[in-house]
């Protein structure tokens, strides 16, 4: 049986900015801290963790300033504690095709992102799931060979990915 690994954005997937965007503690803010996480999140990625077997990677695009503000928070949620993902298990990339080398070196057979414009370049990943996203429906004409699967919430992604 082949293994299973999994891959996952940060931003509007376990961070999030949607319900945080605009207001006072939006992640771009000086109280990135109490941007909250997507629902559900940090439980099911450490439910997820336990069905990978531990082979679980978040993959995320920002610049330097985000990178270390993401580090900050991550930190400071226990992200790593509850989700039991480690550290040295985050990759941080500067471009959004730059994922795509990572995904392949990893391994990685399932991503979830929130852009289809990410998940358009992930051609060695079999299984992507397009993570809760309104603006992306517009898009779907322009990506109309992707294949992926939609999930509107951790719960669903609980129940897609088995």
């Amino acid at each position: 049986m082949n293994k299973k690994i999994l891959g996952v954005d940060v931003g509007g997937v376990i961070i999030d900015g949607r319900r945080n965007d605009n207001t006072d503690t939006s992640f771009k803010g000086v109280r990135f801290l109490e941007t909250t996480s997507v629902q559900n999140a940090f439980e099911s990625l450490r439910e997820l963790n336990s069905r990978f077997n531990g082979l679980i990677y978040v993959v995320l695009k920002c610049g330097l300033a985000t990178e270390l503000k993401t580090r900050k928070w991550l930190a400071h949620h226990n992200f790593y504690d509850i989700t039991r993902i480690l550290p040295a298990d985050i990759y941080y990339c500067r471009e959004r095709q730059e994922k795509a080398p990572i995904c392949e070196f990893l391994g990685i057979t399932h991503f979830i992102d929130d852009g289809m414009e990410v998940l358009s370049y992930l051609k060695s990943v079999p299984n992507k799931y397009l993570f809760y996203s309104e603006e992306e429906n517009e898009k779907c004409a322009i990506y109309p060979d992707l294949s992926f699967i939609r999930a509107d919430s951790w719960e669903e992604i609980l129940n897609l990915i088995k």
